[in-house]
């Protein structure tokens, strides 16, 4: 497919997933999946104008996380839902504020994102970067927009208990696992060495587990909500898993450490008893 007919394919994507989630019985201006679609898409295509002109991608992961925090108060402005669906908004707002930190403060460290370098010269190769983040934002909240459209004065249920609790869990281990590993590669200022310690000797991306998890736990208290075509919503957690295991987390991350490190004994080892996501039950 040539470059320049995928951005209008991602906005097709991204049009329809919202209007799947939207009602049946209002109008397209009235539905909040749709506002939160054209918010998040519209906000990415923003920044990519001066990153396309600038050749930078340091504000990248900064838009990302603005995706969502900026998604979360524009749907508590217009719903002001009940306790528990705040608390859901709450959870968002906690992990993108967290992952803002994580990740800009990355980039700063490091100078750039490596991911960039053979796209951002190429303005409609970098435009469907900056619209996959839309849409990859717009899928993460789409259970919690859609379950606040249709149910925004739902209170607590075990649906809704479940779901909090399981994204607790999910955001500790991603926490706990990037701690760890910083802490590993503060000892290490000259770069060498692989962490195989902590929840690192159960997976070799624990952190991106946690990552599954916590979505999977806001998208929980949807299933019972969600009727018709906005069960779309519900792909969420097998969006993540496919994104972050075959796309754009685990390939890149096993590959650069295979190019630094294969061959090695002990790291042949390490891979040999250590699961490449979900840890072995026994």
């Amino acid at each position: 497919m040539a470059v320049w007919l995928t951005s209008p394919l991602l906005v097709v994507v991204g049009t329809l997933l919202a209007l799947a989630g939207g009602s049946q019985t209002r109008p397209l201006w009235d539905s909040l999946p749709f506002l939160v679609w054209i918010w998040v898409a519209g906000l990415n295509v923003l920044a990519w104008t001066p990153a396309t002109l600038t050749r930078s991608e340091r504000f990248y992961d900064l838009i990302g996380s603005t995706s969502f925090i900026s998604s979360v108060g524009l749907v508590w402005w217009f719903v002001q839902p009940s306790v528990a669906g705040s608390i859901l908004l709450l959870c968002v707002a906690t992990w993108s504020a967290r992952m803002a930190w994580f990740l800009v403060g990355r980039i700063r460290q490091q100078g750039k994102d490596g991911r960039f370098d053979t796209i951002k010269t190429d303005p409609f190769r970098f435009l469907n970067a900056w619209l996959m983040q839309a849409i990859w934002a717009y899928i993460c909240l789409a259970p919690v927009v859609v379950l606040v459209s249709v149910s925004p004065y739902a209170g607590w249920s075990t649906w809704m208990v479940a779901g909090i609790t399981v994204w607790m869990v999910g955001f500790a281990i991603e926490v706990i696992s990037d701690e760890q590993k910083r802490r590993f590669r503060a000892a290490r200022p000259d770069g060498n060495g692989f962490i195989t310690s902590g929840l690192w000797s159960k997976s070799r991306h624990p952190n991106y587990v946690g990552e599954i998890v916590l979505w999977t736990g806001l998208t929980i208290p949807a299933i019972p909500v969600v009727s018709g075509w906005q069960m779309a919503a519900l792909i969420t957690p097998v969006f993540v898993y496919v994104l972050l295991r075959f796309v754009s987390g685990v390939p890149l991350l096993e590959k650069r450490s295979d190019e630094k490190w294969g061959g090695l004994p002990e790291y042949e080892a390490y891979k040999n008893r250590t699961p490449i996501l979900f840890p072995k039950p026994f």
